[in-house]
């Protein structure tokens, strides 16, 4: 395993969830609304990665720890995370929320180093700092006059939930795991949730279309299925501050399907944020590949 590779794989992967708008306006033109269209991507995701271990023959038999880890990483690390920051919407701008959510690369710092005892240098910290600045510029941009204390605290934890996903992942004995099988479990377990949800909400719509339904299931195969094996697959070989630093390119992938195929405006600050993250993800890259390599799992 090589560094190249670990970066590489996390970029593939934030290339692959910032296809979201794309598949979403689909999905939401065609009678789905946020929470099936999560449900059935993680229900497909979690049916293609099943598929694709019983082919190859993948162990995906854990630990009852390892299960343990994997189910409450799963409910409280993604789960919750996503259920509290859509909650976020309703108070605060879209922007604002997804400004705020990308504090877990902060998080994520902070815990390696007080907690896991990494060695973090000044180039880490600088690529953090552009990162953070040029999300901003990207989403939250004239969106400050509309705070909303409790919204934004929304956002915030559902940032650190997020953190706590990540380190748990990459910190654990979950390290020893099959890429392929965190990722099944962890759809499998939020399928789940979401299934509950609906329950409980009343939230769940079937009124979709052909075209939907396609939507989702690409949606599924290159976010659910492609984006988190590839993402899980390179938290084994870099650092998870590495790793979340580089995961902003997301934004910027984001940014440029909703110009080029959902016609929305390009303005000064959309450039100037998408230069100061490509200048953090330059700056990271080389910081990490400089670095001792961790020990492979």
């Amino acid at each position: 395993m090589t560094k190249t590779r670990g970066i590489l794989l996390i970029m593939i992967a934030a290339v692959c969830f910032g296809l979201l708008p794309l598949f979403a306006t689909i999905a939401y033109a065609n009678g789905f609304n946020p929470i099936t269209l999560t449900l059935f991507r993680f229900g497909f995701g979690a049916g293609l990665l099943y598929t694709y271990i019983r082919i190859k023959g993948i162990n995906y038999r854990v630990s009852k720890w390892q299960f343990f880890m994997l189910f409450q990483a799963g409910l409280i690390g993604y789960g919750l995370m996503m259920l509290i920051l859509v909650a976020s919407y309703n108070y605060i701008p879209t922007g604002l929320a997804t400004t705020l959510h990308f504090v877990y690369p902060i998080a994520i710092m902070i815990g390696s180093i007080f907690i896991f005892k990494e060695a973090v240098d000044w180039k880490s910290i600088t690529a953090l700092i552009f990162s953070v600045v040029g999300i901003y510029f990207l989403t939250g941009f004239n969106s400050l006059q509309s705070l909303n204390i409790f919204g934004v605290s929304l956002a915030l934890v559902s940032g650190v939930l997020y953190a706590y996903y990540v380190l748990t992942i990459a910190r654990s004995s979950l390290r020893e795991v099959s890429a392929f099988v965190i990722a099944f479990y962890i759809s499998f377990f939020n399928t789940l949730i979401l299934l509950v949800v609906c329950a409980f909400t009343g939230d769940l719509q079937l009124n979709i279309t052909y075209t939907g339904f396609l939507s989702i299931l690409s949606l599924s195969l290159i976010s659910g299925f492609v984006g988190m094996v590839a993402f899980h697959a390179g938290l084994k070989i870099i650092q998870a501050t590495t790793a979340s630093i580089l995961s902003t390119f997301e934004l910027i992938t984001s940014l440029l399907v909703g110009v080029f195929l959902l016609a929305e405006v390009l303005a000064w600050y959309h450039i100037l944020g998408s230069m100061l993250i490509i200048f953090s993800v330059i700056t990271v890259t080389f910081s990490e590949k400089k670095a001792f390599p961790l020990d492979s799992p």
